[in-house]
């Protein structure tokens, strides 16, 4: 029936959403960042502290949100960032904005999760379908067509200039 197909999604989702998180978890690890993760408020966003090398995620972002996974890899982003910190921590509570740093933990992320998706043999023609699959905010779309022409790997259709680009 059509009902459990739409529950045999939201499953597979939900797997590929907690295979994910695992994957950016590990990659902390392995990159000597500790984390926690915690339920708390939707609203209260998660945080990173550079210099004790932590990321504190809030799992009930937004009501477990389905972009959990890619606030974990923001948050590393800031970590990885080689720029001096000056703040005490990062608190993401205007993400997107115009502040370099969110803009390029924003960035930082989505390469992360998209060698992710590489490594899983994803083969995503559309950078839209890659968006959509990993839940990447839509701020990130116009990052998203730059990384897949930076990467070559893909064809898509450009269709703001009707080309096709290898």
């Amino acid at each position: 029936s059509k009902r459990e197909k739409l529950e045999n999604m939201a499953v597979d989702n939900n797997y590929r959403k907690n295979q994910l998180i695992t994957y950016l978890f590990n990659y902390a690890y392995e990159h000597d960042i500790g984390y926690v993760f915690f339920e708390s408020d939707p609203n209260n966003p998660s945080l990173s502290f550079k210099n004790e090398r932590e990321i504190c995620i809030n799992m009930n972002w937004h009501h477990h949100s389905p972009e959990v996974p890619f606030t974990v890899a923001h948050e590393i982003g800031h970590i990885m960032d080689d720029r001096p910190n000056l703040k005490q921590y990062n608190c993401c509570l205007d993400y997107g904005g115009l502040d370099d740093e969110e803009r390029d933990a924003d960035i930082y992320g989505l390469h992360l999760i998209y060698q992710y998706s590489c490594g899983q043999e994803d083969n995503f023609y559309d950078p839209i379908a890659f968006v959509q699959s990993y839940a990447i905010p839509e701020r990130m779309i116009k990052e998203t067509y730059k990384m897949f022409k930076d990467e070559g790997e893909f064809f898509y259709i450009d269709k703001s200039q009707n080309t096709l680009h290898a």
